[in-house]
């Protein structure tokens, strides 16, 4: 697992791609749309913690899921 990586994609096929959210967020609108829905549990608007079905934004997404790690 890279270093100081805040996302992670899962691919079909098991495959994971580490991303910084920050670099996400202000390349691509849609990666800010999708950061700012709902904080990590804990944080106000967590709604109801478990996975968000984002099927609808388009064929790249499927689900976001907030997740604690350890820091490194």
């Amino acid at each position: 697992a890279p270093l100081c990586a805040d996302v992670v994609f899962q691919l079909q096929g098991g495959h994971r791609v580490f991303a910084h959210r920050v670099f996400l967020a202000t390349a691509c609108s849609r990666f800010y749309d999708l950061f700012t829905l709902e904080g990590p549990p804990g944080t106000p608007g967590e709604g109801q913690g478990g996975p968000r079905d984002l099927s609808g934004w388009g064929r790249g997404f499927l689900s976001l899921r907030w997740e604690a790690v350890a820091d490194p």
